[in-house]
C-alpha cells in the first residue's frame, strides 16, 4: 500500500460527516450512490453522468477527494503512453453518505475500503461494463427522444429479478432505456471470453428459469456484448445445450419473450451502442436491431422526460440544474 493510502486508511467521524453534509449538493450523492453501486469509475465516464466537462469532473472530484468522500487511484501505463485518467472509487465518508441517502446504517452497506483495485482481478471486467453505459449515456444526448433513465449495478438488478436466490441470474447491469415508444428493460452481459461453454450454458439456463418466474410480468431484454463472432457462436451452442431440442416450441416462445441479443465489441467500437448491431443469439430474427427499435412491453410505462434522465440531469440546459446545485437547497 503506497504511503498516500496509508495516511487515508483512518476512520472518519460522525462530526466530520455532519460537518461535510453542509457542503454537499444532491449530484455530489447521486455521484457518491453511483460509485457504492458501480465500484469504479474514469474520470471521463464521471463527467459524462454528472457535469458539462471534464475539467468540472475534475475539480468537484478533487473537492471530494480532499474530504474522505471518494478515493483514486491511476492504474500502470505502457512507456509512453502518458498518464492514465484517474478512476474513481468510494472513501469512508461516502460511504456514511451514501448509508444516509438509502436510509440503512453504515454497517448494513457491507462497505470496506480496498487499496488493490488497481491490481484487482475484476478491474477490466467492471471497466468494460461501466464504459459501456456511460458510452450508451453519451450516445443518446445526441439522439432525439432517447435517454437512459436508470442504471442498476449487479447487486440491485439481481434483487428485483423473479425466482429463487439460487437460480437467479446476476446480470452485469441493469439498464431502463426511454423511447419515445415507452420503456425498455435491458440486462447485460459483459463477456470477455473467459467462461467456459458450460459456465454460458448455466447462465442462459438461469435468464430461462427467470424469464419463465416472470411469465405475464417483467419483460427484459438480455444484451451480450462479445469479443468475436467465434464468440457468437459459442453463445449460440451453449444456448442449444441448454434447451432440450424436444422443448423448442417453449424455448422459441421464451426467447421471443425474453430476447437475447448479442453483438461484437468491434461493432460496438464502429457503430456505437445504438447503432443497428445487436442480432438475435437463436438466429430467430435476420436483421439486426437497434435499441431503440426494441418493444416497450404493452402495459409498460410512459417514456421518461429526457431532463430526468442520465447525462441530461446535470447540464446546465437543465432547468432545475441551479437549484439541484446549491448545498443550501439540497436534502439534508
Amino acid at each position: 500500500m503506497s504511503s498516500l493510502l496509508r495516511g487515508r486508511a483512518g476512520r472518519v467521524t460522525q462530526a466530520q460527516v455532519w460537518e461535510l453534509a453542509a457542503h454537499l449538493t444532491d449530484r455530489d450523492r447521486e455521484i457518491v450512490v453511483t460509485l457504492f453501486e458501480q465500484r469504479v469509475l474514469r474520470t471521463d465516464q464521471v463527467a459524462v453522468l454528472f457535469f458539462s466537462s471534464v475539467r468540472r469532473a475534475q475539480d468537484r472530484m478533487l473537492f471530494l477527494y480532499r474530504h474522505r468522500v471518494v478515493d483514486r487511484f491511476y492504474p500502470a501505463a505502457p512507456r509512453g503512453a502518458g498518464k492514465p485518467q484517474a478512476h474513481w472509487l468510494l472513501d469512508d465518508a461516502g460511504a456514511h453518505i451514501v448509508a444516509a441517502c438509502l436510509d440503512v446504517d453504515r454497517r448494513a452497506l457491507h462497505w470496506e475500503r480496498r487499496s488493490d483495485w488497481g491490481a484487482h482481478r475484476h478491474l477490466a471486467h467492471r471497466l468494460g461494463v461501466n464504459g459501456f453505459v456511460t458510452r450508451l449515456v453519451a450516445a443518446t444526448l445526441k439522439a432525439p427522444g432517447a435517454g437512459v433513465a436508470r442504471w442498476h449495478g449487479p447487486g440491485a438488478v439481481a434483487r428485483v429479478l423473479p425466482g429463487g436466490l439460487s437460480e437467479k441470474p446476476i446480470p452485469d447491469a441493469g439498464v431502463q432505456l426511454s423511447t419515445p415508444a415507452g420503456r425498455v428493460e435491458c440486462l447485460l452481459e459483459w463477456d470477455r471470453g473467459t467462461e467456459s461453454g458450460s459456465v454460458l450454458r448455466e447462465k442462459l439456463y438461469r435468464y430461462r428459469r427467470a424469464s419463465d418466474d416472470a411469465r405475464g410480468g417483467t419483460v427484459a431484454n438480455v444484451l451480450f456484448v462479445v469479443p468475436s463472432e467465434r464468440r457468437v457462436e459459442t453463445l449460440r451452442r451453449a444456448l442449444v445445450d441448454a434447451d432440450r431440442p424436444s422443448e423448442w416450441d417453449l424455448v422459441r416462445e421464451h426467447w421471443e419473450y425474453w430476447p437475447l441479443l448479442v453483438t461484437t465489441t468491434g461493432e460496438l467500437d464502429d457503430a456505437g451502442p445504438l447503432g443497428r448491431i445487436w442480432r438475435s443469439v437463436d438466429q430467430s430474427r435476420r436483421s439486426p436491431l437497434a435499441l431503440v427499435d426494441l418493444t416497450p412491453p404493452p402495459d409498460g410505462e410512459e417514456p421518461v422526460p429526457l431532463a430526468d434522465c442520465l447525462g441530461r440531469r446535470w447540464r446546465k440546459e437543465n432547468p432545475e440544474f441551479w437549484a439541484r446545485l446549491s448545498p443550501l437547497t439540497a436534502r439534508r
